[in-house]
């Protein structure tokens, strides 16, 4: 029996191997042998590097080879050895920069030569546009040393070859697809091929055996089962080993083009029929229906008249007068049901849509004619089924779509129909991504999700060439909305302009414009303009298709401060490219992985960068997700330098005006490419998430970065391109409201402090909106949850819509909100389920209702004003903070605080701080706002006509007299995590809820096995002993990732929580809050809170609180500063850690060392507990420990340790883990620092 290889990507963590393999005897080597370092390995470039072992012994490396796209040539350019080739080569082969690879190195057991084959194999699996492979032998070589290669291609020789006196020179040898890769046969599938194609459906559709019987494929094919006059049911075979088919496809030419335009927006791919130039043409006008999407909008209450129409009617005697107070309140009603209604973000507008198409070749007159000509035009065939034989490679999914369009040589497109509900085979995953989705219409009845390919996305070769000046015509020809230039009725480019990036074209134009007038007439420009071609023939017989424009990239010190990239190590090795711009044809985006590549030869670049800005005019990049996102630091650090210097900058431009971005501070979107294969990273199996609490963000934000881990192992061999499979449901204008960046305040001039841009929660939390945009992996779906079908396991949403769902997440929870007996009284069938001059703030959408009706408020001639805040916690503050900065007088506020009952506090609670309460009650005072302390809410009284509140009812406390305060606006603070709605949906679905609270168990599953819930409205069912309620965000969706198995990454998931949680927020008269807090470990027989130590400083308007709980651990780190530019964030790296790592804390505080406890934690020496691999070394040092007091008995027994002795031993080993970490990463630290070496050599 022959051995069973795997060939898989090398990573550094095979270095070891590689390094056995090259220095063992048995080894043969193919090219120059390698002499850097094995650890240096990885930072010369090379496309793939592949590793084969036995399957039954992985970790046995038996061969290593290294393949580019050019050769491993010293003193020849990257992008001239196609010129090289034919100018010094006997080369008749069609060779180009993008349909050849070279074999540069490769080492093997000579025992195991088979795997040199599998190795060839692999790369042109991989390779779909790669026909040849070539091997360069230098004269230096001898031809026997390549002699396994001879068999699988053919020798080249130099044009001045001479057996006799110039027969040392080099050679090359020519490996192509067709010679080496084994041949798929398509047929038609005959009767006799039923048990095969069965066998297949099996694997992951058995429900068809079940519904259609054992047979069901030969009764089709015998007409037993329906008619397939129009389908072909192809089935194939290959030249390998696997006996019998080894896959089917189904195809059909059964397609209504006219439903499928009516129902689809298929305006981007053609419509699915020919148009010829300059051929007849026939037309057909079809009535049908648009859908525009738009943002949040911004609110103009002034053209509103509200003469003729009273919406609201508070007095009804006055039946002609419209009153000032109803003016207001019908401008809330509006706002309300403005920004909280499905109308507001979707339009279904009709349109005429004209089609034009090719005249069908039996012409015919009428009406019924004319139909009968588009269905007749259309160019397009069905993929009704589609299955691979589980032994098969997913590669192999190429060559059958190609084998699709071979079957219909007459159609361009392919459609590939998918029912709802269908759970997606990994073949039918492996084929779509050659395929384009079609956005249904609003109007839409069918329910399939429909996705297209083009045939020239196949068949077509596309080549990159330098710029000329007659080229300019056709990349401005790619902006249809450039009034200077109008598109060409041959041009094969739509309006491709996506509905997630928008840009202006015009100004991108002009810029475009002033940058080739650049390039053309200045040499050393600093840009460089290629342009994408289509076709076989050459550069004069081919089609632009798309441009690309790039300048050198030296920002890279800068972002690294921001993103979370590896230390720059190789900035003697190779440049980096930033692309400025970059446009191609849809059709084409599937190729982006060859055509990035081989810009990045022409250019010398090893690696691109593209920035995006999203509140300043967006330069286009149609590849940007094609290549990686890059993702924000997790943890903002403190990097010791000014924020503010030009050199942190983006470089200027000399000749155009490129958008400023601070690369430290800015908020912008970075993508990454670093020209290794693209490889999708995604869910292991779907989810559906109800909510859009921060743990949801925090999960997405791991999901969308799921390949991030900190030693770089994926992103140093692939161009990780994420794929979720994750629906959330949302309510309606809530992602709208997170990702509005276009909306200005009328009061603050700087936005980043404006409260509706502000977040109490950690920046990981606030840069999954803020630096990155979830809607480009993520399906959001906007409505409310009526009801959950357990059994069906499908979401049934108030407008019908229905949803599948294998696990179900809620992640629901809410902060503030009304108790529940008044939630229960909220009147059915209203946009909005609260009162409208009610407000409690949820989102950035609940804010942006409130700052309109404010500025309402603010300009009405209403004779009172009055607000009401109630509620106990920080936020409060700041919410009265935005009222003084936003027009609002302080008379014109009542803060209603409840009743603070006096307990012992066992949680480590952010949100809440009794001993700062106190002292921002008397700032609010001063500033002349009432207060009321000690009194509970009741309830509130609305009027009789309409729903908005006339008084406030409260109950003070210990008088038990009740308060009655009439007000115009009320802003409720109240603590409630779970609604009413969302509580009574939940028991109606047979979910377990008690006390308005979730019941989970320690893994958050909730009573049913498929539905799972985490959030501060869930309880455990049985008694723990530590807190998992305020807890970090990131900390709770890493463990409902591994909980839920989303990813392929295991990690040992402890039970206990230990990360901080942050809080933060502003405050009247200027200040800022940050307050930081570890979760409790355990609660069992432990002291309250009053029995920690804490420290205190005040310092230049800055005032810090560090508390330290019993075990020295800091527990919490709270701040007030009046230097509201300054971020604190930083401190988030010393909470939940032990004083004596805090260089001795506690010891430097007692002695009067430590004045400004921020200032302190400013210092130099901070700096290496940031580090990214600080939290590793500490692993380290714990897993050290870990086996010595294993151990320390023996030690006792055997080398008479004492105890002191033992204590000096393990202190010894931790300082020389430290020391060595020191001395790995010291070129990184920003601020120096001595190691005991350098006292030596100064001695």
């Amino acid at each position: 029996m022959d051995p069973e290889y795997i060939v898989r990507t090398a990573g550094r963590y095979d270095c070891d191997q590689i390094e056995i393999l090259l220095n063992a005897t048995t080894s043969r080597v193919i090219g120059d042998k390698l002499e850097v370092p094995t650890a240096h390995l990885f930072q010369e470039y090379q496309t793939h590097r592949l590793i084969a072992s036995l399957h039954n012994a992985a970790l046995n490396i038996l061969a290593y080879a290294e393949f580019c796209i050019y050769p491993n040539i010293p003193v020849l350019s990257n992008d001239l050895w196609v010129q090289w080739l034919r100018g010094r080569f006997c080369v008749d082969l069609p060779i180009t920069l993008m349909n050849t690879i070279f074999l540069n190195f490769c080492v093997y057991h000579k025992e195991h030569d088979e795997i040199l084959k599998l190795l060839l194999m692999e790369v042109f699996y991989r390779e779909h546009k790669v026909n040849f492979l070539i091997i360069f032998r230098p004269p230096n070589f001898k031809p026997q040393e390549y002699e396994e290669l001879n068999k699988y291609g053919r020798v080249y020789y130099p044009t001045d070859f001479d057996m006799y006196t110039r027969k040392n020179l080099p050679t090359i040898i020519v490996i192509k697809r067709l010679g080496l890769m084994p041949i798929i046969s398509f047929r038609k599938a005959l009767p006799e091929d039923n048990d095969d194609v069965v066998e297949m459906i099996d694997v992951d559709e058995p429900q068809m055996r079940i519904d259609r019987g054992d047979y069901y494929i030969a009764e089709l094919l015998m007409g037993a089962g329906g008619k397939l006059d129009r389908d072909k049911i192809i089935v194939t075979e290959d030249s390998g080993e696997s006996s019998g088919s080894t896959g089917m496809m189904w195809l059909s030419e059964n397609i209504d083009i006219e439903q499928l335009i009516i129902n689809y927006d298929l305006e981007g791919v053609g419509n699915l029929v020919s148009c010829t130039p300059d051929a007849p043409h026939n037309t057909v006008k079809l009535e049908v229906f648009s859908g525009e999407y738009h943002g949040l909008r911004s609110i103009n209450t002034k053209a509103l008249d509200f003469t003729n129409r009273r919406t609201v009617t508070l007095n009804p005697v006055e039946k002609y007068k419209l009153t000032e107070q109803e003016r207001v309140y019908a401008i809330f009603r509006y706002i309300s049901d403005e920004l909280k209604s499905a109308g507001t973000y979707m339009n279904c507008v009709p349109q005429t849509l004209v089609l034009t198409f090719d005249v069908p070749h039996r012409r015919s007159s009428g009406k019924k004619a004319k139909q009968q000509g588009l269905e007749t035009a259309g160019k397009a065939f069905t993929l009704q089924n589609f299955i691979l034989h589980p032994s098969l490679r997913m590669e192999y999914t190429y060559y059958y779509l190609s084998a699709m369009f071979s079957a219909y040589p007459d159609c361009d497109f392919c459609v590939v129909p998918i029912p709802p509900g269908i759970k997606f085979s990994p073949s039918l995953w492996a084929l779509l991504q050659f395929f384009t989705r079609v956005p249904h219409r609003p109007n839409s009845k069918m329910s399939e999700e429909i996705f297209v390919a083009h045939r020239s996305s196949v068949y077509t070769d596309l080549g990159v060439y330098r710029l000329e000046s007659e080229d300019l015509p056709d990349i401005l020809s790619m902006f249809p909305h450039y009034i200077l230039h109008k598109t060409s009725s041959e041009t094969l480019l739509p309006d491709i302009n996506s509905n997630l990036v928008a840009f202006d074209e015009i100004r991108v134009a002009n810029l475009l414009q002033q940058i080739v007038e650049d390039v053309l007439d200045n040499e050393l420009s600093e840009f460089s303009v290629w342009i994408v071609r289509c076709g076989n023939e050459g550069r004069e017989n081919s089609t632009a298709v798309g441009f690309v424009v790039l300048r050198s990239f030296s920002n890279y010190e800068s972002i690294y401060k921001q993103f979370y990239l590896p230390y720059e190590e190789n900035y003697l090795t190779f440049e980096r490219g930033e692309i400025v711009m970059l446009r191609l044809h849809p059709y084409f985006h599937m190729w982006s992985d060859e055509i990035l590549r081989t810009v990045a030869i022409r250019t010398g670049y090893r690696e691109l960068f593209y920035f995006q800005k999203f509140t300043d005019f967006v330069l286009p990049n149609d590849l940007a997700f094609k290549m990686m996102p890059v993702e924000p630091r997790r943890m903002k650090r403190n990097w010791f330098i000014d924020t503010n210097d030009a050199k942190y900058f983006r470089r200027p431009s000399l000749k155009v005006a490129l958008p400023v971005i601070n690369c430290v501070k800015d908020n912008f979107y970075l993508f990454r490419h670093n020209l290794c294969p693209s490889k999708f990273i995604g869910n292991q199996s779907p989810l559906v998430i109800v909510g859009f609490s921060e743990i949801c963000k925090a999960l997405l934000r791991l999901m969308v970065f799921s390949w991030n881990t900190p030693d770089f192992k994926h992103v140093n061999t692939t161009n990780c391109l994420s794929y979720l499979d994750i629906t959330v449901i949302v309510k309606y204008g809530e992602i709208e409201a997170e990702y509005d960046y276009d909306l200005e305040c009328e009061y603050c001039t700087n936005p980043q402090s404006c409260y509706l841009n502000n977040c109490n929660s950690c920046p990981f939390v606030t840069d999954a909106t803020q630096r990155l945009d979830l809607r480009n992996w993520i399906h959001f779906v906007p409505g409310k949850v009526e009801h959950i079908d357990c059994k069906e396991k499908v979401i049934c949403l108030e407008n019908n819509c229905k949803i599948h769902y294998e696990k179900l997440l809620l992640l629901c929870d809410t902060k503030y909100g009304l108790p529940g007996h008044l939630q229960a009284k909220v009147p059915k069938g209203k946009v909005c389920d609260v009162p409208y001059n009610y407000a409690h703030i949820n989102g950035r959408l609940d804010k942006i209702v409130l700052y309109y009706k404010i500025l309402e408020l603010n300009e009405c001639k209403l004779p009172s004003k009055t607000i009401i805040i109630y509620g106990y916690t920080m936020a409060i503050y700041e919410c009265i903070d935005f009222l003084l900065k936003h027009g609002v007088q302080p008379e014109n506020i009542i803060y209603v605080q409840p009743l603070k009952v006096q307990t012992p506090e066992y949680l480590n609670i952010p949100v809440k701080d009794k001993n700062l309460d106190d002292i921002l009650i008397d700032m609010i005072t001063d500033l002349g706002i009432t207060v009321y302390e000690s009194t509970n809410f009741e309830d509130f009284t609305v009027y009789q006509t309409v729903y908005f509140i006339k008084t406030v009812n409260f109950r003070k406390c210990p008088q038990n007299e009740l308060l009655s305060l009439p007000c115009n606006l009320f802003i409720n603070f109240l603590e409630n995590y779970l609604t009413a709605p969302t509580e009574h949906m939940l028991i109606r679905s047979n979910i377990r809820v008690e006390n308005r609270e979730i019941l989970v168990d320690e893994n958050f599953c909730t009573n049913d096995p498929n539905i799972y819930a985490a959030g501060k409205n869930v309880a455990i069912i049985w008694k723990v002993f530590y807190q998992y309620t305020y807890t970090s965000e990131i900390e709770m969706a890493e463990k409902l990732i591994d909980i839920l198995e989303l990813t392929q990454e295991t990690s040992k998931r402890e039970t206990r929580f230990s990360k901080p949680v942050m809080f933060r927020a502003l405050l009247p008269l200027g200040h800022k809050l940050l307050k930081l807090t570890a979760p409790k470990r355990y609660l069992l027989a432990k002291l309250d809170n009053s029995y920690s130590h804490v420290m205190t400083t005040y310092h230049n308007g800055d005032f810090c609180r560090v508390r330290l709980g019993t075990n020295k651990i800091v527990e919490e780190i709270t701040c007030i500063s009046q230097n509201l530019r300054k971020h604190l964030y930083f401190l988030e790296y010393f909470c939940g850690k032990h004083e004596s790592l805090l260089n001795n804390l506690c010891s430097r505080y007692r002695i009067g060392l430590i004045t400004n406890l921020i200032g302190y934690f400013e210092e130099p020496w901070t700096e290496y507990i940031m580090h990214d691999q600080f939290v590793e070394m500490q692993m380290k040092n714990q897993s050290i420990l870990k086996s010595l007091f294993a151990k320390k008995e023996d030690l006792f027994m055997v080398l008479k340790m004492e105890e002191d002795e033992f204590e000096r031993v393990c202190k010894h080993f931790v300082e020389e883990n430290l020391l060595k970490f020191l001395r790995a990463h010291r070129h990184e630290f920003i601020n120096k620092f001595a190691l005991p070496e350098d006292w030596e050599s100064k001695r």
